[in-house]
């Protein structure tokens, strides 16, 4: 079982699945051990949009009886930079995660060449500490 436990690893096993005419997310559930139970694509939508239902990632999660979890998603326009959407999506599912006590390591865009993960660029540490202000 692969063991995801950085962003280069997890873009390394989405690279060559990624679709360069549509939008895509993916979710890796991963073990307490941050091994890969299950990788798999929960929504494509067109060159530009994907729509999403966090339902459906934490359905995926709770099935495989995930301890935490990274989303991908790529962009077929090769801009590896998020929008203002994933930002907003990213933040709204890092919230749930924490309600539902299954992490979210980390949110990657990714390109055929390169990829932007959100977690090394600070976003998650910024949410964390706004957590507490959350209604559980």
């Amino acid at each position: 079982m692969t063991e995801i436990t950085t962003s280069k690893i997890a873009y390394e096993c989405l690279r060559a699945q990624i679709n360069p005419y549509a939008e895509e997310l993916w979710i890796y559930a991963l073990s307490s051990e941050l091994k890969l139970i299950k990788l798999e694509m929960v929504f494509r939508g067109t060159a530009d949009h994907c729509l999403i239902h966090p339902r459906d990632i934490f359905r995926i999660l709770i099935l495989n009886n995930a301890s935490s979890f990274i989303m991908a998603h790529n962009h077929p326009s090769n801009s590896a930079l998020p929008s203002e959407q994933d930002l907003i999506l990213t933040r709204k599912i890092h919230q749930l995660a924490v309600l539902f006590q299954i992490p979210l390591n980390d949110h990657l865009i990714v390109t055929t060449k390169d990829y932007y993960s959100m977690a090394e660029q600070g976003h998650f540490k910024k949410w964390k500490k706004n957590s507490s202000r959350m209604l559980y």
